[in-house]
């Protein structure tokens, strides 16, 4: 039996822990635990208090080997908190995200993608968005990781450069490498394939 935990992005119809509910339902009926916490609003809270959260429901459910699922902007969350508590983490699924570099933060990812967020309807500079990650990125290298593509998403070319970075990085930095033909909210359009996809990495 595995212990998902399935964090949810920050924006759009993706930012409430229901978002997963189809995923959990499934994992549920494969004999796994799976949760999906909704995060503090992004306008009154920061990324620290994101990771808090997150660390606060793995430390209080004492739960272990924990599956870490991170979409859009919660690669960042799912980072922080692997980071805080890596002999907890078994396994970390970054789903159509960008991945966290050390004292950047999100929007910076996209600055370095070529993008400015203000190019996408909706995102706005709520705190944990331009807030930077501070990692130890060898402790994050060591842990097994996942990264799911979407082909459709609406981010292709904010997640473009990553998918790259995954394809030629994955055997010295422990990463496997999955596409799903779907838009960003893959969890919402195509559930099965996506817990297909999780229960495969959770071996």
């Amino acid at each position: 039996m595995a212990n998902y935990v399935l964090v949810h992005g920050g924006h759009g119809g993706g930012n409430s822990g229901s978002v997963w509910d189809k995923v959990v339902a499934l994992l549920q009926n494969r004999g796994h635990k799976a949760f999906a916490p909704t995060l503090s609003a992004s306008d009154t809270c920061s990324l620290e208090d994101h990771i808090s959260e997150v660390c606060s429901l793995i430390e209080n459910g004492q739960l272990g080997d924990v599956m870490l699922v991170g979409h859009s902007y919660a690669s960042f969350v799912i980072t922080g908190v692997a980071d805080k508590l890596p002999g907890v983490i078994k396994h970390l699924v970054y789903v159509d995200s960008s991945i966290p570099e050390n004292g950047k933060s999100l929007f910076d990812m996209f600055e370095l993608s070529g993008v400015s967020y203000k190019s996408y309807a909706g995102l706005t500079p709520d705190k944990p968005f331009v807030e930077p990650l501070f990692f130890d990125a060898a402790r994050i290298k060591k842990i097994p990781k996942t990264y799911v593509h979407c082909t459709l998403s609406e981010f292709l070319t904010v997640c473009g450069p990553f998918v790259s970075y995954v394809a030629e990085h994955a055997k010295q930095d422990n990463w496997d490498y999955f596409e799903l033909k779907s838009d960003h909210l893959c969890m919402v359009s195509h559930p099965e394939e996506l817990a297909a996809i999780l229960l495969q990495e959770a071996g």
